[in-house]
């Protein structure tokens, strides 16, 4: 059986004569050296004292009591020794009753005798020798139980050492093992009972009941299959259950004995079957764990490090000072459950941050840029009067408005914000920029606004000429307003040669994070992308197609991501006004990114939550970390058939209003031959900041992205004087992504 005690369990020894003391240490001297540790003398000085508690110690009268206690027996033989195989010490003691006697003395009357002996009777199994190991310790040391059972397959690891009280000799033995010694060098006389291969199906019965039920359990284990299982079992049986987690000391209590329909860990995972949770990978069993330990709940040092579980570290940490503090608490309450002094079922927090916490320090408040007020009707209507803007022929009716705007607003835009508003007038249509939607750490200069707009210009050129229009269109007309972007006007176009894209090609323009298995460029498909570019003077397109230097940009472009989402104002752009949790919040806003659209696992949506936090984000700097914020778009890059980088020889609006009309071509047609795009544009937007005299960023942060940019032109040299002004990916997928959402036209327009 697994329980079977091995050479590492203590044997008990008694002799009646002194040869026979001298007998058995010659015969185990012959094996191997041994140690020989006597201190009974002043073990019986102890149990007088505690025989005698209101009497001062005297030595004359020791001796009298001592000669009485001996009668005649030699004081070598007097109690028992106790012979430890593994480490071969031969120790002398009381014998048991005295010896407990004596140990437990300094327990009264937090203990009292009576609740004592009621604790001699119990036992308690224990899964999990980590965390567990402390416990079990702790327990042992009060004789919080009579017989201690247990469980655990693990090796201790090096790593073990910064919380379990084992030394660099147990590297490589078993932790119930390990624990076990450590109990018997306290007290030989305690019951312990191991089951080194861990808990399972095939053991779980002699665990739970075979010669007597067990009073606790106390689980501490990782595998969550048997978290599950063991709970099966101890509802079955009603058997209490205790589990300390040690961040933030979180105690949970399932008092099954009381409450036999008590659904399992509160009901926060479901009624799980354990033999689904075998297995499973560190990222599969975070969607099941943090339900459990309740995310928000977590300490942020505690997120902080889930963010870099095996980025720069290989699992969850766990710290001495924690552990020690969960263990005294565990025992604790141990101790009230089996002595009935506790009923309480629940989860519960020891936290000593909440408990004493440190003097408020006032921090800098992050500079967030302020979001201006809505444009109002009457605000649009005051700029074009002051323009006195020529009429037009108004070629549009009113069917037709409304489904070019329809076009105009499909365009995309940096976070789904749509920093746009439309007038009709005179026949004329003016499109503003709404800053109240675009403010953002990513639009310095607004040059991700007009790089929207222009793409805004592209669709209605687009619709335009599907009814047989040209489209005009004049950037900044009013040089004393720079709210105005652009005056779009329409002629007819007399057999002139419309646009080789189509409005339905438009419509079906989307982004696409769906890509899976990489497919090299198709040579017609990149040849097409080129073309587009082939009639332009200004634009670049330069595509990347090697998988090695593929690889290269993705380490580029993901640090530049990171960099984002470490940097305050970046980061609650992401998490406060740019993603959109929920269905519902979605459906409301109707602008942002949907979390639906982002084809994350749940363990990256969890991850992402975690991210969320700002205290988290700070303590991930601290430490340099972060490069866990990489590993979804390596993955995704590595998937795609290419990364395209629109690039314009001059950083300046109009570069961006002209690159946004070319990044709708290329994406547009993108999809229309079958390809899913998706932009990447963290590292361009941040780097316009950075060639601009590093403006919102800090020393840090600026030069890691000049030293990035140096490195993307080392890499390609044809971006040298170049400025970057759109990023994308490229690739084959059959799978149909969630359209991102619009804003009601109502919300955008105004007309005459």
């Amino acid at each position: 059986m697994e329980y079977t005690t091995l050479q590492i369990t203590p044997e008990i020894l008694k002799f009646t004569q002194a040869v026979e003391l001298e007998e058995c240490i010659s015969s185990l001297k012959e094996i191997s050296p041994l140690k020989v540790f006597d201190s009974i003398q002043l073990q019986l000085k102890d149990l007088y004292k505690c025989l005698h508690p209101q009497l001062p110690f005297a030595a004359a009268a020791f001796e009298i009591w001592l000669k009485d206690r001996l009668a005649d027996k030699p004081l070598s033989c007097y109690g028992n020794w106790i012979w430890y195989p593994r480490e071969r010490d031969l120790v002398h003691l009381l014998p048991e009753e005295e010896f407990i006697l004596v140990r437990t003395n300094r327990n009264k009357y937090k203990i009292t005798q009576q609740e004592q002996d009621i604790l001699s009777e119990k036992v308690v199994g224990i899964i999990g020798l980590s965390v567990g190991q402390t416990v079990a310790i702790a327990i042992a040391m009060e004789r919080g139980a009579g017989e201690i059972r247990l469980a655990d397959f693990d090796t201790i690891d090096l790593s073990n050492l910064n919380r379990l009280r084992c030394s660099i000799t147990d590297i490589d033995l078993n932790k119930a093992e390990i624990c076990a010694r450590e109990i018997w060098r306290i007290d030989p006389y305690l019951k312990v009972r191991i089951f080194k291969e861990g808990l399972h199906a095939g053991n779980i019965d002699a665990f739970f009941t075979e010669g007597a039920k067990l009073n606790l359990l106390i689980e501490e284990c990782d595998a969550l299959d048997i978290k599950v299982l063991a709970r099966h079992k101890a509802k079955e049986l009603g058997i209490p259950v205790l589990m300390e987690t040690n961040d933030r000391c979180l105690i949970d209590i399932e008092r099954f004995d009381l409450e036999p329909e008590r659904p399992l860990l509160h009901g926060l995972m479901g009624d799980l079957d354990p033999e689904k949770l075998k297995g499973l990978s560190q990222e599969e069993k975070i969607t099941y764990l943090m339900p459990m330990v309740g995310l928000q709940a977590l300490s942020e040092r505690m997120k902080a490090s889930m963010i870099e579980v095996q980025s720069s570290i290989s699992s969850w940490p766990q710290l001495a000072s924690a552990v020690t503090m969960g263990a005294g608490v565990a025992a604790d309450l141990s101790r009230k459950i089996l002595l009935n002094e506790s009923t309480v079922s629940g989860r519960f927090y020891v936290d000593l941050d909440e408990l004493i916490p440190q003097p408020i320090q006032l921090k800098t408040a992050i500079e967030l840029e302020i979001r201006p007020a809505l444009l109002q009707e009457q605000e649009l209507k005051t700029y074009i009067n002051k323009a006195r803007f020529e009429p037009r022929p108004d070629l549009l009716d009113e069917i037709e408005k409304q489904n070019l705007l329809k076009a105009c607003i499909h365009a995309p835009s940096g976070g789904n914000c749509q920093p746009w508003k439309f007038y009709f007038h005179q026949g004329n249509l003016y499109i503003f920029h709404e800053l109240h939607h675009s403010v953002s750490m990513l639009d310095f200069g607004h040059f991700g606004t007009y790089l929207s707009i222009g793409a805004v210009v592209e669709n209605a050129r687009i619709y335009a000429n599907s009814l047989g229009l040209l489209l005009n269109c004049s950037y900044f007309p009013d040089a004393s307003n720079t709210m105005l972007v652009a005056a779009l006007n329409f002629e007819k176009s007399f057999g002139q040669v419309g646009h080789v894209l189509t409005v339905q090609q438009l419509f079906e323009r989307h982004t696409n994070r769906l890509f899976t298995i990489r497919k090299e460029l198709d040579v017609e498909h990149e040849k097409a992308l080129l073309d587009l570019i082939g009639s332009n003077r200004i634009g670049n397109l330069t595509l990347i197609k090697d998988a090695a230097e593929m690889k290269e940009v993705a380490e580029i472009l993901t640090e530049a991501e990171k960099l984002l989402l470490l940097n305050p104002r970046g980061h609650q752009d992401i998490f406060e006004r740019e993603i959109r949790w929920t269905k519902e919040e979605a459906e409301a806003k109707r602008d942002g990114i949907d979390l639906a659209t982002l084809n994350m696992s749940k363990a990256e949506v969890i991850a992402l939550k975690v991210a969320g936090s700002r205290k988290v984000m700070e303590w991930v700097s601290k430490f340099d970390g972060g490069e866990a914020f990489k590993k979804n778009t390596k993955k995704v890059i590595a998937a795609s058939s290419a990364i395209g980088i629109l690039s314009m020889p001059f950083q300046n609006v109009e570069a961006y209003l002209h690159g946004g009309e070319l990044m709708e071509r290329i994406w547009i047609k993108s999809n229309a031959m079958g390809l899913a795009f998706q932009p990447v544009t963290q590292f361009s937007y941040l780097l316009a900041r950075a060639v601009n005299n590093g403006n919102g960023l800090n020393r840090v942060e600026y030069e890691k992205l000049i030293e990035l940019k140096n490195q993307l032109i080392l890499r390609f040299p044809n971006l040298n004087q170049r400025e970057i002004v759109f990023i994308f990916r490229i690739g084959y997928t059959e799978k149909t992504p969630v359209m991102a959402m619009r804003r009601e036209i109502e919300t955008m327009v105004i007309k005459d």
